[in-house]
């Protein structure tokens, strides 16, 4: 820290012997030249005679797993660390450096401006001071159990008391379902899905067409429908195909699933495309771009909906997709049930298109189905205050 402090005063003088107004000082135009002075003495010599810097958070391996030994992306990494460090010092909301881990880093390094790299910290530190507080609740109610312990004994509590608290620790007949009984009850009705349920393909080969932060979305979306699935009580056997290793998506998805590749777990991920697992003929594309629509659920159909997030690009990628492979293709009839807002946009994400299908399969309804539907993107005009069953003008 005394290290920081001294090559970041060296420079101020540096710049405050240069004619110019004081009040200048202070404009951030003169920030970046105050990061190029300081990042030419990175490393200098402490008082013991030792090499010090931003960079002894992280050895020489941590930096050549982050930068791949490249030597310019080395020298702006140190440069990064020393701006994160400045900020620190200058009480901005910033996580300590040692807390930042590679990936971190990676985000920063890749990161357009300084502005962004700033709001980027300021995530962090948030994130890590919800971390900290969820530490500080669980701590607080350990002791409170703990204090519970040597309460009062149950004869001197009132008969209102007593019949609901008695027994060792205060526990009672009736038989308490654990996370992990859950768990298991859950993963049993997936594996029995696996043997006899419908399959539910999810497309994950676009990540190629998406940027990281489209590959984030798609990542949570494709966690989401997983769990949407597990709760139901008629679940898909859900297949993740075309998921290619070490992408932005998979690498994301392993993150938001840690046993994703173990034994046990009940879910389908492979490299492989569906049309080398499923008869053709019983492929069914569900694409938003489609002119068909799909009027009735297909009990011995297998659909497929496309793993992509396209916010910024709306082209029909998986119309062109399903069309070059031969597939058969339907949309959800959401004109025909629903009226749509102006200015609404009438995309949904994956997890909403997995619980539609859900619903489809158990009850058959449309207007029970298309509930998953955001309510913000539609227009209430009905009287009995449900906003999902219009009258089907097509059928008249």
């Amino acid at each position: 820290m005394f290290v920081l402090n001294s090559i970041f005063n060296q420079s101020k003088q540096i710049i405050l012997k240069t004619p110019i107004k004081d009040n200048l000082w202070k404009k951030r135009t003169f920030k970046p030249f105050i990061y190029q002075t300081i990042s030419k003495n990175i490393s200098v010599k402490s008082n013991n005679g030792e090499k010090e810097g931003v960079s002894r958070t992280c050895n020489k391996d941590k930096l050549d797993a982050i930068t791949d030994g490249n030597k310019e992306l080395e020298h702006k990494l140190k440069v990064i660390m020393l701006e994160t460090e400045v900020l620190r010092q200058e009480g901005a909301h910033v996580p300590p450096i040692e807390t930042i881990t590679p990936e971190m880093w990676k985000h920063l390094l890749d990161a357009p401006s300084r502005s962004a790299r700033a709001k980027y910290l300021t995530f962090l530190f948030k994130v890590l001071k919800k971390k900290e507080s969820r530490l500080e609740k669980k701590m607080e109610m350990r002791k409170a159990r703990e204090e519970n312990t040597d309460r009062k004994p149950l004869e001197s509590l009132p008969i209102e008391e007593h019949a609901l608290n008695y027994g060792l620790q205060r526990n009672n007949i009736f038989l308490r379902f654990t996370e992990q009984t859950i768990n298991h009850f859950y993963n049993y009705q997936l594996i029995k899905a696996m043997q006899f349920g419908q399959k539910l393909v999810i497309d994950c080969g676009y990540d190629e067409n998406m940027t990281k932060r489209e590959n984030l979305n798609t990542a949570k979306q494709l966690m989401l429908s997983f769990a949407d699935n597990r709760i139901h009580k008629d679940p898909f056997d859900i297949h993740f195909l075309n998921m290619k290793k070490n992408t932005e998506l998979h690498n994301m998805l392993v993150k938001y699933i840690p046993t994703l590749y173990e034994r046990e777990f009940p879910l389908n991920v492979q490299e492989k495309s569906y049309l080398d697992l499923f008869p053709k003929d019983k492929l069914v594309y569900l694409t938003p771009h489609c002119h068909k629509d799909m009027i009735e659920f297909d009990h011995e159909a297998i659909y497929i909906i496309g793993g992509i997030v396209d916010k910024n690009n709306n082209e029909p990628i998986s119309l062109a997709k399903a069309k070059r492979e031969g597939l058969n293709m339907r949309k959800f009839p959401l004109d025909r049930y629903l009226q749509w807002g102006s200015g609404s946009g009438k995309s949904l994400t994956i997890n909403q298109c997995v619980s539609i299908l859900l619903d489809m399969k158990t009850s058959g309804d449309w207007n029970e189905a298309l509930k998953h539907v955001p309510r913000r993107k539609i227009v209430d005009n009905n009287n009995n205050n449900n906003i999902y069953l219009r009258r089907n003008r097509f059928t008249r």
